[in-house]
């Protein structure tokens, strides 16, 4: 016996078991995705966390605000020990979660974010092992590990992470010129007008009353710069020291060092050196290390934007960094001693010493704002172009302590 079934009811019956299809098609995609979830969470660790001292923020806070050009989704960079350096706070001050900090980029579709973040949603990590115990955990395919680091390698070669991370790092922002994104401290740009008329020098020639001065906060140092300092005063120099290592300043305290000396928030405040460094015509620029490129503010914005003459100890070609006649460099003298008589005989030649500003008629100083959103620029960009820029450190801690074999720092030579 056949059973005759109507039209309308043949349609009622497909669309009976089409519905029952999706629906068990719908149960068994949610359980394959939380079998994956469970997997995941067994495994690995789902989450970025930061570094125990920090406090954390939740995913829901870390992403609250989170914003995105319409119709491109927006690069996640994501910090992973932001709380030990303070650089990247001052920079972002207020702007986590948003992609504030890149509306002037030619391309602007990032974020920055740190905390507790699903690490799926994060393109590239920021971090410094100087200042970590552990490396970020596995690295997933197609993120991105960015290198920071703005100390040399004398303070962080023994740091445990330095050393496992082979073939993970992609990209390098440091000191070096050689980084994908070098950043110096304080740039020289061409100026439209002079800084100073005759005049101007010779107030300020007027109202330099001492010899030298210099501001330390870490005493001993690899560079050995106090004993350099005493071989400067044993040849007749006279020398104020300031900070940690000798007098503390009223006017220039630590609270504001570091604003100061990198001013990556372009918030610039009263620089405690405009009343300070007045009375002195040398400023000794002594850095704690001697490794190629690595020049600080002591001896580049923070120094040259006032009107005194700096002495520079590193281990950087000075040449690249600063105009001609700028500066007075030491190693460009055989001795400390030929090096006192040179500064004894600018003491007291007007002439002589204010032919170091001449520089200043014809360049002005920059910080590092400017330069500092240039180099987030690059990376949001290149972050949006990835196959242009495909890069992977072999040895990281090679790169930064021997750059093709050799040494990138030195014992001193001079003492």
């Amino acid at each position: 016996m056949r059973v005759q079934v109507e039209p309308c009811c043949r349609v009622a019956v497909v669309y009976s078991v089409v519905s029952i299809a999706i629906i068990v098609g719908i149960f068994l995609y949610r359980q394959q995705i939380d079998s994956k979830t469970i997997k995941v969470r067994v495994s690995g660790t789902p989450f970025l966390k930061m570094q125990p001292s920090y406090n954390k923020r939740s995913s829901h806070e870390a992403f609250g605000n989170m914003t995105k050009t319409a119709g491109t989704q927006a690069k996640n960079i994501y910090f992973y020990n932001p709380q030990f350096y303070h650089v990247f706070t001052d920079w972002i001050l207020d702007t986590w979660g948003t992609s504030k900090k890149f509306e002037r980029c030619p391309v602007s579709d990032c974020i920055v974010t740190k905390g507790e973040v699903p690490m799926e949603q994060i393109d590239a990590i920021i971090f410094k092992p100087r200042d970590m115990s552990d490396c970020p955990p596995n690295k997933p395919p197609g993120q991105v590990w960015i290198f920071a680091e703005f100390e040399t390698p004398h303070y962080y070669f023994q740091s445990k992470c330095f050393y496992e991370l082979k073939n993970k790092i992609n990209w390098t922002m440091t000191y070096r010129r050689d980084a994908d994104f070098p950043i110096a401290h304080g740039y020289f740009r061409k100026s439209d007008k002079p800084k100073y008329t005759q005049k101007d020098l010779d107030d300020i020639y007027a109202k330099k009353n001492k010899t030298a001065v210099v501001f330390i906060s870490h005493c001993p140092t690899v560079g050995k710069r106090l004993t350099f300092i005493e071989l400067l005063r044993s040849h007749g120099i006279q020398v104020d020291i300031f900070g940690s290592c000798g007098v503390m300043s009223v006017e220039c305290n630590n609270e504001d060092r570091y604003l100061l000396s990198f001013n990556v928030s372009g918030i610039v405040k009263p620089d405690c050196f405009s009343t300070v460094l007045s009375q002195y015509k040398f400023f000794l620029s002594l850095e704690n290390s001697l490794c190629m490129d690595y020049t600080t503010e002591k001896s580049l914005h923070r120094v040259m934007r006032h009107p005194i003459l700096p002495v520079i100890r590193d281990g950087s070609n000075a040449t690249i960094f600063h105009p001609p006649h700028s500066y007075i460099y030491t190693g460009d003298f055989k001795s400390v001693q030929e090096l006192a008589q040179h500064m004894k005989m600018l003491d007291g030649n007007k002439t002589a010493y204010l032919e170091y500003f001449k520089w200043k008629q014809h360049y002005h100083t920059e910080d590092m704002y400017q330069e500092w959103n240039s180099a987030f620029c690059r990376l949001c960009e290149r972050l949006h172009n990835p196959e242009d820029y495909r890069r992977v450190y072999r040895d990281i801690a090679a790169w930064h302590i021997s750059p093709r074999g050799k040494h990138a720092c030195h014992a001193p030579t001079d003492l």
